[in-house]
């Protein structure tokens, strides 16, 4: 698992740049899969055939990061952000440039907002930046990998922990009547840009996105949501749907059935891939499987492992039954 999830997360694939995650997936999946393709907008979709439902399972490639819109005299690089960036999240972060450029991002004031920001790259001048990076060019933040026995703690684990279950959901699942399709979607955090196409294109019976979930069990929350180490968060709702009552009590009673840990996601704020594939064609039955974390959008997201493995297993177990189209 670990070493897997690492290898996910070191890729640079900031929203519109996720090439190289996609790529190093197809490589873990390929042969696991009936049919592999890129649509246009650069999701990766695995198909497994069947004559069943189209069951679509969604977790996004991409990560939130910056991009670079104006070099000063010094060389400094002004840049606005890509996705849900909060500069006091990253001040004095390591950053790396699409092109292996690495960087400092600052912000200059106290509760700056993104136009406080520069990235410092150690030029002397504007000429010397410019042949180095180009205006457009995206970066992460790059803030380092470690785990011990308990947890992953990592940047981008939203939501390349998506993409490692679907993967080993791909791998370990049994046949199933069923065709499924394991989406990998691009530009989530900036819109669920991807998922819209995906969902149109497929126009599945039932889609389920793979995502992080706020982990509310940190001092100063309120004793509510999400819990690191509750096992497998099955979504009941988010800002951008509301989950189907039948699917919920499904993957409920299949969770309690296996004695899988699970617990309920209320997500107050914040969505999923699934509030733009449930109003494709005449609708589509929509639920969640989501893995607490804590620190999200950061460079130290923190996972518990056992959770990563109950979203496996629930996963698992879900494809291995007769699905049907429940309103």
């Amino acid at each position: 698992m670990t070493e897997s999830i690492k290898n996910l997360v070191s890729i640079n694939g900031v929203s519109g740049n996720e090439k190289n995650v996609c790529e190093y997936i197809k490589s873990q999946i390929l042969s696991y899969s009936d049919k592999v393709y890129t649509d246009v907008l650069g999701n990766l979709v695995a198909v497994k055939r069947g004559g069943g439902k189209r069951i679509m399972l969604m977790a996004h490639t991409d990560q939130i990061g910056i991009v670079c819109t104006f070099v000063d005299e010094k060389g400094f690089i002004r840049v606005s952000s890509v996705g849900g960036v909060d500069p006091h999240n990253f001040n004095n972060c390591h950053v790396a440039f699409e092109n292996g450029i690495k960087g400092v991002f600052v912000c200059e004031k106290k509760d700056g907002k993104i136009q406080d920001c520069y990235v410092d790259i150690g030029s002397c001048s504007r000429d010397e930046t410019l042949s180095k990076i180009d205006i457009g060019m995206t970066a992460k933040f790059d803030c380092g990998f470690y785990d011990n026995e308990n947890v992953i703690v990592s940047g981008a684990l939203d939501d390349r922990l998506g993409c490692y279950i679907l993967m080993e959901t791909l791998k370990k699942m049994k046949a199933t009547d069923n065709e499924v399709y394991f989406v990998f979607s691009s530009q989530e955090e900036v819109g669920l840009r991807g998922a819209k196409v995906s969902g149109f294109d497929i126009n599945p019976d039932i889609a389920i996105a793979v995502d992080v979930t706020i982990a509310a069990d940190t001092p100063g929350c309120d004793d509510y949501g999400c819990k690191l180490g509750g096992g497998a968060g099955i979504k009941v709702r988010d800002s951008s749907a509301i989950c189907n009552k039948a699917l919920v009590d499904e993957l409920e009673n299949i969770a309690a059935e296996r004695q899988i840990p699970y617990q309920r996601d209320v997500l107050t704020a914040g969505g999923t891939d699934i509030g733009a594939v449930q109003m494709c064609g005449r609708g589509v039955i929509v639920g969640g499987v989501s893995v607490a974390v804590r620190n999200v959008h950061t460079g130290a997201e923190t996972a518990a492992k056992k959770d990563i493995r109950a979203a496996v297993e629930l996963l698992c177990a879900y494809l291995e039954k007769e699905v049907e189209n429940r309103q």
